[in-house]
């Protein structure tokens, strides 16, 4: 039986897509839409990062 892995990189991409959305609305009320975009972007990638990893763990039984 494989050792089970480290839950922690959930945590770290969890404040991750929270500063995003921090960065987000500090962008708007900044009336910088280029960077609101842009922190929308990284925000999707960090979110589809946090899914497929997910799923990697859920198929390799690491959870």
């Amino acid at each position: 039986m494989e050792p089970k892995r480290s839950k922690a990189i959930f945590g770290v991409l969890a404040v991750l897509a929270v500063l995003m959305m921090i960065a987000f609305s500090v962008f708007i009320a900044e009336a910088m839409p280029l960077m609101a975009v842009v922190s929308v972007l990284v925000f999707i990638a960090i979110f589809g990062t946090g899914f497929t990893l997910k799923k990697k763990y859920r198929e390799n039984g690491w959870l």
